[in-house]
Parts: structure tokens; C-alpha cells; sequence
């Protein structure tokens, strides 16, 4: 299969996977309504929330391959590359803060804290790795 087929290939994979992100936002919304508990209708936002990114962000893939707009080039990233360092710091700080919060409460029964402290815990690791993962972006691109 040529590159072009295999581009053609993901742009139609992340179309039909929209769909799933849409189908996913509707369902969390009516899992939204049926309860009114903190905890559920959270949940429910976050992974609402996601599905939204996930669906712009598969855009942004269709763009990139039916568009070709999207590059990165060295004078935008040396323009933030200071302030992108800052927020990983941020979120390294971050990070740090969660492991404390889960060490207070290890060994307890506080379930319910333990498991969003560990979802925020992910989150902030993920933040970490994508901003990182830019200047290897950078590097891949720029040697």
C-alpha cells in the first residue's frame, strides 16, 4: 500500500471513529440526566469533555492529511519553547502534588478520593508527556 492509500486509510479511520466521539458525548449527556450524583455526573463530564478533544484533535489528523497545513517549524516553537518548559514545570509540580495527596490516604478506605486523586494524577502525567513529547517533535523534525 502506498503512502498516499495509507493516508487516505487514516482519514477515513478517524472519520468514522468521530462518530464514536459523538455517539460517546451523547450518551455521557443522557447518563447526565438520569443522575444527579457529584461523582457520576464528574465522571461523566470528564469523559464528555474528552470525547470532545478526541473528536478535534481526529479533525486536526483529517486536516493534516487532506489539507496538508499542518507542519511544525522552528521559529514557532523557539518563540514558546521557554514558556512550554515553565508549564512543564508546572506540571511536573503537579504531579508531585497528586503523589502526596495518594500517600496521605494510602492504606485508608477513602475510595472515592484515592480514585480521583488517581485519575488526576494520569491526567497531569499526560499533560507532562505531551509537552514534552513537542521537543522531541521538534528535534525529530529539526536535528
Amino acid at each position: 500500500m502506498k503512502m498516499k492509500e495509507k493516508m487516505e486509510q487514516l482519514a477515513g479511520t478517524m472519520k468514522r471513529w468521530q462518530k464514536l466521539e459523538n455517539a460517546a458525548i451523547a450518551q455521557t449527556a443522557r447518563i447526565m440526566e438520569e443522575s444527579e450524583h457529584p461523582l457520576i455526573r464528574a465522571i461523566m463530564e470528564i469523559i464528555k469533555n474528552d470525547s470532545e478533544n478526541h473528536y478535534r484533535i481526529q479533525q486536526l489528523i483529517i486536516d493534516s492529511v487532506e489539507k496538508e497545513y499542518i507542519n511544525v517549524f522552528t521559529d514557532d516553537m523557539e518563540k514558546c519553547w521557554s514558556s512550554i518548559e515553565k508549564h512543564i514545570a508546572l506540571e511536573k509540580k503537579t504531579i508531585e502534588m497528586a503523589a502526596e495527596s495518594l500517600a496521605a490516604l494510602e492504606g485508608s478506605k477513602n475510595v472515592v478520593q484515592l480514585y480521583l486523586l488517581d485519575y488526576l494524577r494520569m491526567d497531569e502525567e499526560k499533560h507532562d508527556k505531551m509537552l514534552s513529547d513537542l521537543g522531541r517533535i521538534q528535534k525529530a523534525m529539526y536535528p
